[in-house]
């Protein structure tokens, strides 16, 4: 972890369901973090129970049905342990991973070793990626740094953390946050992804929106954050196939909007370019697709740069070869939710393999861990028919996430905690029409983890009811100048779909296959929560009450 690391979520939407964390919804940094996990576990007295700066070396299902696990601390003590059922919590974060440079001779770093820009002070860098820790380190690079660029092969879009002119310098936003700013809900971007009302909006109706978004921050003459963020997202949706149909959807968009105020005050320099030869500390990049922030995207020549240091920010492999003698194929989107495997459905379970386009691990494998103990108590048991609803479900999300097949972890958000809570049997309830300030916050307001204690096993519905207490009733509706994202043109665009699309779509599917995806249909014709992704379709009730 580096310097000036903050969530890329708000604390809401990264909290356990029955831990809130203290105050109103904000960026928090990686230390405020840390201290809220420290609180969890002690809250529910979890310290005997870990076992930390300790390696697991081995693990083997033996001939008995039982797990033999053998661990090795940092002063060399190793310990064998016996386990009926073995849950790997580790991620899909290993080995760190870099990128070939060969011919280079200069230094380097791999992002997992960043500590802050002190490292790169007077140096020409390099950084390569197109992620968060590659746009939070080169922005902080540019601040010490002589030169940074920033290399990428392909274009991809980037998110913002803040939907309004706080975007324009998000660190700075982040950090008055810890000082107290009081934010509005709407101010957040989990506003135009997460909550009830945007999902209700078709896939078609959803993406226009967020191009025409794009297109409206181009035309904006100050050459600003918000200004490249229109830029960049915008020609990797126009040199995409499918982008202009399905936008950002498409891709595993990276929260990195934060490097954009850097690249505004000339501190990076952007290359996107297919093909880099390193030669000494020099590198020639070529096959350009873009060079800078230019719209539209205008190839130019070879170009040349000095180079000290290259900080690879290329991500992790995996290495599971500590588990031993297990045989299954290595792709969650094989195994039942991104994390029951085949084979082994009664023995072994994986968390931290979904990443949620929008939203966060913490959330998901907290539903996974509340169903698993449920199927490995008796409580419930698997669908009858889950090995196959595994494939068919990884198959629609490869086809949605069409640009993104190097992340098979990545996971809708809205459609994986809905899919989830329905196994569990604790989806949210809707307030009473009666209530009227808590029914437009359930529709406004993003679903966050706690809205999945309201009604179900060990619920706690006080938890999200003093939350909202805390807002107004609007507080998740953005003025006039959001409408293309948020407030009067989301619920003119919902409520159609809800009342109008998704009861045609729903009489149709239903003489066709009873409510289940229909080719392009999940496109065009019903909501974006029903669009197939992890088994959610359509039914009844969900047209009767939306």
């Amino acid at each position: 972890v580096y310097k000036d690391m903050f969530l890329t979520i708000t604390n809401k939407l990264m909290d356990y369901s029955d831990f809130p964390s203290e105050g109103k919804a904000r960026y928090v940094p990686r230390e405020e973090y840390v201290e809220y996990l420290e609180k969890y576990a002690d809250y529910f007295n979890l310290r005997d129970g870990l076992h930390f700066n300790t390696e697991v070396t081995g693990a083997q299902l033996k001939a008995n049905g039982k797990w033999e696990v053998e661990t090795t601390d940092m002063k060399g003590k190793k310990m064998v342990m016996m386990a009926d059922k073995l849950i790997i919590a580790t991620g899909s974060n290993h080995t760190p991973k870099c990128a070939p440079t060969p011919g280079y001779t200069g230094d380097f770093v791999h992002s997992s070793d960043w500590r802050s820009a002190k490292q790169v002070e007077g140096k020409r860098v390099m950084v390569i990626g197109n992620g968060e820790s590659a746009a939070d380190i080169a922005a902080d690079s540019g601040d010490l740094a002589e030169s940074v660029v920033l290399w990428a092969r392909r274009p991809i879009p980037m998110a913002p953390r803040f939907t309004n002119v706080n975007s324009r310098d998000e660190l700075a936003a982040m950090k008055a946050g810890t000082r107290g700013a009081d934010y509005k809900v709407w101010e957040f971007l989990e506003i135009s992804t997460t909550t009830p009302i945007s999902q209700l909006m078709s896939p078609k109706a959803y993406n226009a929106k967020r191009l025409y978004l794009f297109k409206k921050l181009i035309e904006g003459k100050t050459y600003d954050a918000p200004h490249l963020l229109g830029v960049i997202c915008t020609n990797a949706m126009e040199n995409t196939p499918g982008g202009l149909e399905r936008s950002d959807q498409i891709f595993a968009v990276p929260k990195s909007a934060r490097m954009l105020s850097a690249a505004a005050a000339g501190k990076i320099d952007l290359v996107i370019a297919k093909q880099a030869k390193f030669e000494g500390t020099k590198v020639t990049f070529s096959q350009f697709s873009q060079k800078g922030f230019q719209y539209p995207m205008a190839p130019t020549h070879e170009e040349t740069y000095d180079i000290d240091m290259i900080i690879h920010c290329t991500g992790f492999k995996n290495d599971f070869s500590w588990l031993k003698g297990a045989k299954f194929e290595w792709n969650p989107r094989t195994w039942f939710k991104n994390s029951i495997v085949p084979g082994y459905e009664d023995k072994l379970a994986f968390l931290g393999w979904t990443r949620p386009h929008q939203g966060g691990i913490p959330a998901c494998s907290e539903m996974l861990s509340r169903y698993l103990a449920m199927i490995w108590t008796g409580e419930k048991k698997l669908p009858t028919d889950w090995v196959q609803q595994a494939k068919e479900e990884g198959q629609t999300l490869n086809e949605y996430y069409a640009e993104a097949g190097g992340f098979p972890t990545v996971v809708d958000y809205p459609s994986f905690m809905t899919a989830m809570s329905e196994l569990i049997g604790c989806q949210p309830r809707r307030p009473s029409i009666f209530n009227v300030k808590r029914l437009v916050q359930y529709y406004t307001f993003p679903m966050w983890p706690a809205w999945y204690r309201t009604r179900g096993p060990a619920a706690r519905p006080e938890i999200i009811y003093k939350e909202l207490e805390r807002h107004g009733m609007l507080d998740g509706i953005g003025p006039k100048e959001h409408t293309g994202l948020y407030g009067a043109v989301v619920v003119r665009d919902a409520l159609y779909q809800a009342f109008i699309g998704n009861p045609l779509f729903y009489m149709f599917s239903f003489f066709g296959n009873f409510g289940k995806n229909l080719g392009g249909g999940w496109y065009w014709a019903k909501s974006k929560r029903y669009a197939g992704e992890h088994g959610v379709n359509m039914k009844l009730k969900n047209v009767l009450f939306p």
